[in-house]
């Protein structure tokens, strides 16, 4: 046999090693696209320069969780290149932020030209039915050995019905000028099954800060 024809086998595991890639790059995919801006809405004739500084408020009675929004928002944020500061180093309880003049205070103290507050509005769950399904596969070549052909023939796979459940996990943002009091951007993310409530925190930092530069309402560097 000629070294520049190669066997068939050589065919089949480069098949199948390209099949393999192709499977990770869509299961990678679907990851990073869980989470989305469900609807959202900009003002109209801004006429501020884009925020240097933005100061997160996530609207959370519990200490414990709205520090853990906070942090991992502000991380994927500055991964990002924009400074994001976390509302609870100004006030660590919830009870710090119920007055119209302590918010002001903490606004001040931070040095942000605009706020972001992040709230959840629901966790809901969807049942339905899946049905059967038959997955295909492409036939075998004519020169594939026993082995091959029996692997890459074996065509058709019966996947059975089934009742299944997705979860749908909400969050409202909404953002402001600290010069003008006025609101510039609001959006809605939904994330579909969250695989962690960190991977989850961290894609809504993504898409919002993603629609902020958008609308050049803040500045920051890097590529994404």
């Amino acid at each position: 046999m000629s070294l520049m024809q190669p066997n068939s086998n050589m065919l089949t595991s480069a098949r199948m090693v390209k099949l393999f890639l192709v499977v990770i790059l869509a299961l990678l995919l679907v990851g990073c696209s869980s989470t989305k801006i469900s609807d959202s809405w900009e003002a109209s004739n801004i006429d501020e320069p884009p925020a240097k500084k933005i100061l997160l408020i996530a609207i959370a009675k519990d200490p414990v969780t709205r520090r853990f929004f906070e942090e991992h928002f502000v991380a994927e944020a500055s991964e990002k290149g924009v400074e994001v500061i976390p509302s609870f180093k100004f006030a660590p309880h919830a009870t710090d932020l119920d007055e119209k003049e302590e918010i002001i205070k903490i606004l001040k103290e931070s040095g942000a030209d605009g706020v972001l507050i992040a709230q959840l509005r629901s966790i809901d769950e969807k049942s339905g039915y899946v049905p059967n399904r038959l997955s295909w596969f492409p036939d075998a070549g004519s020169s594939a050995l026993f082995y091959d052909y029996y692997f890459e023939s074996y065509r058709a796979i019966h996947r059975p019905g089934y009742i299944g459940s997705d979860s749908y996990f909400r969050m409202q943002l909404r953002y402001f000028s600290a010069r003008s009091e006025k609101m510039l951007w609001a959006g809605n993310t939904v994330t579909k099954n969250p695989r962690s409530v960190v991977g989850t925190i961290e894609q809504i930092a993504d898409k919002t800060i993603g629609e902020l530069r958008s609308a050049d309402l803040v500045q920051g560097g890097g590529l994404f």
